[in-house]
């Protein structure tokens, strides 16, 4: 085993609880730590960082990121940095079931008014998450498109065309 393989394993525990306060939501920050929690896939109830997968194929880029429950107009995508770099951000926005109606039908017609006692919740959830990710050369931001479908974003990037190479004289 190596030095610095060892040496990560001591300081895990050091690098989850400077993560924890970041990456965990306040809705989770009640449940204890639990190494089943520990786990990607439990880790908050709202996602911070979705997966992405870059794929090359001829001259354009394919980038397909998992966005579960989000709608696309919450979605934004941006080629920035020149044609260097491709931001997705987004928001999930759930909402917990509706309350049931508090109040009976009376036989005669007339509404009961007795809610004395009786009360609901409701709750909502907000989340956020940004990704960026550098691509190995320029693209064309003119000719880049992007679908949701089924909690999949595919964004087709083509690739810039290369400029010729300038030979430099030598004096």
């Amino acid at each position: 085993m190596s030095i610095a393989r060892q040496l990560f394993r001591e300081f895990r525990p050091l690098f989850r609880m400077l993560e924890e306060p970041i990456t965990r939501t306040p809705a989770s920050w009640n449940m204890r730590s639990h190494p089943f929690f520990d786990d990607p896939f439990f880790s908050s109830p709202g996602f911070t960082r979705p997966a992405i997968d870059v794929t090359e194929q001829g001259n354009k880029y394919i980038v397909e990121a998992d966005l579960p429950g989000v709608a696309k107009e919450n979605v934004e995508v941006r080629i920035g940095e020149g044609g260097r770099s491709l931001t997705i951000e987004g928001k999930v926005v759930s909402k917990g079931p509706e309350p049931e109606a508090t109040q009976a039908q009376a036989s005669d017609g007339e509404q009961a008014a007795s809610t004395e006692g009786m009360f609901s919740l409701q709750f909502w959830s907000n989340s956020s998450f940004t990704r960026t990710v550098w691509l190995p050369r320029p693209v064309d931001s003119s000719g880049v498109s992007a679908q949701l479908k089924d909690g999949v974003l595919t964004v087709t990037i083509p690739k810039a065309e290369d400029k010729a190479s300038v030979v430099v004289p030598v004096e």
